[in-house]
């Protein structure tokens, strides 16, 4: 049977959560989905085990943590020349227990790098695939960021999302600067604020 006409989707972290299940629901409701994780292994046996028809998802290695990834990965799915219907900004990594900041290839906050600026360049290079389409659809998730009552929203208790006026971001979000308000570092409130910036992304982002 052949899909060249089903609508197509892109979505990060598909490999688990939300992303594999998101991407099962697509592939049932007639969807091509471009699976982009950064452990490719993973994401076939996720596939094998929801029995993904072979030509309803592809696999394609992502790192968001590494905007060289993202630039290589954006770099090999133009190159199929592909029609792009929607992108799914799911994948995310929470730290809660690290004490110092850990930081992506590029220098920053690996949480706040993988989460929002990994998402952020990503969805800046496919605006103009996604414009191609008739219903171009950009999807962004911020899974338990503010619920209370959740897990994700309770951890740590005393820190939720504010993003102050960006000082982080004005003074580099390198070296000293682990937080996007430009306070000490918080691993909860680092995953908590990078998933707030990337539900703001969704309300900018000039793709239709």
């Amino acid at each position: 049977m052949s899909l060249q006409n089903n609508p197509l989707c892109f979505v990060t972290g598909a490999s688990s959560g939300v992303g594999l299940h998101a991407t099962h629901a697509l592939i049932k409701h007639g969807w091509q989905v471009v699976m982009a994780c950064c452990d490719v292994k993973k994401a076939a046996a996720a596939a094998k085990s929801l029995n993904f028809p072979a030509q309803s998802f592809e696999i394609m290695p992502l790192d968001l943590g590494s905007l060289q990834s993202v630039r290589a990965c954006h770099t090999a799915f133009r190159a199929q020349r592909r029609p792009l219907d929607a992108l799914v900004c799911n994948a995310a990594t929470y730290l809660p227990q690290f004490k110092a900041p850990m930081r992506s290839p590029e220098g920053y906050e690996i949480s706040v790098a993988t989460n929002y600026r990994g998402h952020f360049l990503l969805a800046n290079l496919m605006c103009e695939d996604l414009q191609k389409s008739s219903a171009p659809r950009l999807v962004t998730l911020g899974t338990v960021t503010a619920n209370s009552e959740e897990f994700g929203g309770k951890i740590p208790i005393h820190a939720p999302a504010d993003l102050r006026d960006f000082q982080g971001f004005k003074d580099g979000f390198k070296d000293a600067v682990p937080m996007i308000d430009g306070k000490p570092f918080k691993p909860g409130k680092a995953y908590k604020d990078s998933r707030l910036c990337c539900m703001m992304m969704s309300d900018v982002a000039p793709c239709s």
